[in-house]
Order: C-alpha cells, then structure tokens, then sequence
C-alpha cells in the first residue's frame, strides 16, 4: 500500500483486507461511507491557507465527496474482482462440479435426501458440502458491501450533480487545496469544473463495472446452486445447461465413436 496515497488508518484497512481479516478491514469501508456522509451534510471542502492558517472551508466539497469515494471504490472493486470473482464464484462453482463427476465416477450417481439421511454420503462429500457452505456465506456479505457502496454513490450523485453538470468542462478555477508538506511550506493545487467532472465520471465507470461483475458473481452461484438441484432431479444426477439431463455413459460412447 502506498503511504503517499493513504493514510496510516486506510493503509491498515487494506492490508487487513487483503490479508482476510474482514473485521478489521472493514473500517476501510465504514469509516470511508461515514467520512463521505459528513462531507456532503456538513458541506466540508479543502483546507485554505488563511491568515489565521489552514482552514477547513465549504469550498470543492463535492470534489473532496469524489475523491473519497475514489478510495473506497478502488478498494470495493479489488474485493469484487479478487474475494468475489475469484476466490468464491469460481471456486464454487468448480468444487460443486468436481463432486458431481466424483459421484459419477464412483458409480453413485444420483443423489436424492432419503439417502443423504440413510448415510450415503461420503467423507469428501461432507467436507465438499462445509467448504460450500462456507463460500456461500462468504459471497452474502460480499453482496451486501456491493449494494452500500452502490448506494453511496447514488445518494453522492444527487448532492453534487447540480454542480458537476453546470460547471461542465470549464476551466476556471472551482476550488484550491492548501497543504502542508515535508519541508513545512504551503502549496496548492488548483482544480476546475473539468476536474470535477472527469472525477465524476470516473467513479460513475467505476460502480459501473462493479455492479456488472457482481451482477456476473451472482449469475455464476445461481448457476452452481442449479447444477445441485438438477444433479438430484435427474437421473443419472448429470446435468448441462443446454442438454438437460445427460447419460454420462452415452456421452462417453458418443464421444469415442470416430
């Protein structure tokens, strides 16, 4: 994590993210959604080098909303693209696959719940069922997390579109932001109507995405929670999206003809 982008706190937020410890790492989302709710009510822009020194001022407060948003987007988007996508969605539907050739390949194809509960069930197959289980407790928040950012970003664009669109592209100057650096000076940096609303359109590219791979996430469960059911409805407890209800010995044969 770049300290030069982040402060100690959110440093620490994302590492313990990425290291799974959602407990701790989720106050880089709780803090970020409430420093963003204070921003737009209390109207709390740039700090302004004034006479009595830096002074917190209303002035680019829709910016400042912006670019704390960025942060909490950015780091939304890795939990949906790495934990979401990767680790759970995929994982899932892969394991539940793999049970499923496992039970065919031991000659135990169909599976129905009078024989779950009369014990034909193997040690795999439990141990399958926990990790499932598991994912799928795992992808439910993950949902959850997706829907409040969403929800951030749309109570965000109705506080500041009026802004973003009447200053459009202009160059002028819209806000200064005066800070403190190494050496102890004071510099600034000026930003325009441009830059608010390239801001603007960044983070709305960036909900964007995140709801069209969580949208895809929730298509991938579905589609493995289905194969569970289709393996107990069917016969031969093989099933494929486009055939139905497959002979598994069928298609070896089919499948070995020249």
């Amino acid at each position: 994590v770049s300290l030069t982008t982040c402060t100690y706190g959110e440093s620490v937020g994302k590492l313990a993210l990425a290291s799974g410890l959602r407990y701790v790492g989720s106050t880089s989302m709780s803090y970020q959604l409430r420093l963003i709710n204070e921003i737009i009510a209390f109207k709390q822009g740039f700090y302004v080098n004034t006479d009595t020194g830096l002074e917190l001022l209303p002035q680019g407060w829709e910016l400042r909303s912006l670019e704390e948003f960025q942060k909490l987007a950015e780091t939304q988007m890795n939990r949906v693209t790495f934990i979401m996508l990767c680790k759970l969605a995929l994982q899932m539907n892969l394991q539940i696959t793999f049970i499923i050739i496992n039970r065919i390949q031991e000659g135990r194809e169909h599976i129905s719940l009078r024989k779950i509960l009369g014990g034909d069930i193997t040690r795999i197959e439990v141990f399958a069922f926990i990790s499932i289980s598991s994912l799928l407790v795992t992808f439910l928040p993950e949902v959850v997390d997706v829907y409040d950012v969403v929800r951030a970003f749309l109570s965000m664009r109705t506080a500041i579109k009026e802004t973003v669109f009447k200053l459009g592209m202009n160059s002028k100057v819209y806000a200064t932001h005066d800070f403190v650096v190494d050496d102890g000076s004071i510099q600034s940096m000026i930003y325009s109507g441009k830059d608010l609303k390239q801001k603007y359109y960044r983070a709305l590219r960036k909900v964007c995405q995140m709801v069209f791979i969580t949208i895809f996430c929730l298509w991938l469960v579905g589609y493995a929670l289905l194969k569970v059911i289709m393996s107990v409805e069917c016969e031969n407890g093989a099933w494929e999206f486009h055939e139905s209800c497959l002979d598994p010995i069928l298609c070896v044969n089919q499948a070995s003809q020249p």
